[in-house]
């Protein structure tokens, strides 16, 4: 399946909470409200997604380059402002199957893909609702054919919009219409009869971070991620010691495989690393930072995202609070993302990883074997078999 996602609104009613980024970069829990939907779609089995940017394009761009997880992602780039429909249509080349998907990028309606689409025709995702006046209401048939688009009023109890569309690629090749029109406007509501739009009805959990209410409802509904905590030398890479440039950089046999098993139980995949030989003059901290870019670009391209990367750069002299065993650089990382340690795994190649995820109160610990010995802990643990 294929999606394109609308991402280049102005984000005018958010601007008072977030003014840097465009709207569906929007930071929920510690992580863009666009990577929500785009693990959503992960999750149904899309291959392709097209994001339609236009406002501060490169912040989009920049953040996911061409993939996302299992996710191949290209850019339609609105160079002026083009109409929800308009950028719609100018997406639709970059779409090579018969249908797709269409969000919006500042909306989560946790609907069933696969349902929708045995639908096998132009239709709308529709959400019921009570007592609610900010959207317009949709009126439809029996058959669930869309009637009419109602005005925005105080409704009851009604169906709503819920931005999410299965169209035909072909859908506007047979209609005159302008480089600049509204989807909604200009072409559902002016051709309603003629499409004959059917309303795909959901109950699912439906969020609308465009209003300050609901973005900080968001920051509510989707915090307590679990997190997979790695180690980097000797659990994503092979230690020779102090690893830092990229001929020197060759992946573990399993961390491929063993990444994209929790990935895809819906764990947030964490980095937590020491780097002594920055402190040891070694190498600079700026090594690190561009072989940790190598490091993600090569796990993207086997589908993986990492969603964080956390190092220390002192000696165990230093005493600081984030070199492990010491749980600082977990804790950050718990607060950042909101994660529910309970949940939560530590995989490490050294005890000290593990006490360090254990003081987080993280209790699920596994040890890869490794050259480094083992003493007397106060907490339990497994042996990961690799």
């Amino acid at each position: 399946m294929q999606a394109i996602i609308l991402a280049g609104g102005f984000g005018t009613r958010l601007k008072s909470m977030v003014s840097a980024v465009p709207k569906p970069m929007a930071p929920v829990n510690g992580r863009p409200f666009l990577s929500y939907l785009l693990d959503n779609l992960n999750n149904y089995g899309f291959q392709k997604v097209v994001l339609a940017v236009g406002y501060q394009k490169e912040s989009i761009i920049n953040f996911y380059k061409n993939r996302y997880k299992n996710i191949a992602i290209q850019y339609s780039v609105e160079e002026e402002p083009l109409g929800t429909g308009g950028c719609l249509k100018q997406a639709m080349e970059l779409i090579d199957e018969d249908y797709v998907f269409v969000l919006n990028g500042d909306t989560m309606f946790d609907i069933n893909y696969h349902e929708m689409a045995k639908l096998e025709t132009l239709s709308i995702a529709c959400k019921e609702m009570y007592d609610f006046d900010r959207y317009g209401e949709v009126r439809m048939d029996s058959n669930h054919t869309i009637l009419s688009f109602e005005e925005k009023s105080f409704v009851k109890n009604g169906y709503i919009n819920g931005g999410i569309y299965y169209l035909p690629k072909n859908i506007f090749s047979t209609y005159r219409l302008s480089k600049k029109f509204s989807l909604e406007k200009d072409f559902f509501e002016k051709y309603m009869y003629e499409l004959k739009i059917k309303a795909y009805l959901s109950n699912a959990y439906f969020l609308d971070i465009g209003i300050p209410q609901d973005y900080k409802q968001a920051q509510e509904d989707f915090k307590g991620s679990k997190a997979l905590f790695l180690d980097r030398d000797g659990v994503i890479n092979v230690d020779y010691g102090h690893v830092h440039t990229i001929d020197k950089f060759k992946f573990t046999d399993f961390v491929i495989e063993l990444c994209k098993k929790y990935q895809k139980e819906g764990y947030l995949l964490i980095v937590i690393t020491n780097q002594a030989g920055i402190a040891k003059q070694l190498y600079e901290e700026q090594d690190v930072i561009q072989l940790h870019e190598y490091m993600i670009n090569i796990f993207k391209e086997s589908g993986i995202e990492i969603d964080g990367v956390y190092f220390c750069p002192h000696k165990p002299e230093d005493c600081c609070d984030c070199r492990k065993p010491k749980p600082g650089l977990f804790l950050k990382a718990i607060q950042d993302f909101k994660i529910e340690v309970k949940d939560s795994v530590v995989i490490g190649d050294k005890l000290s990883d593990l006490e360090a995820g254990y003081q987080a109160g993280i209790k699920q610990l596994y040890l890869v074997p490794s050259k480094y010995s083992i003493y007397p802990v106060n907490f339990d643990y497994k042996k990961l078999e690799v």
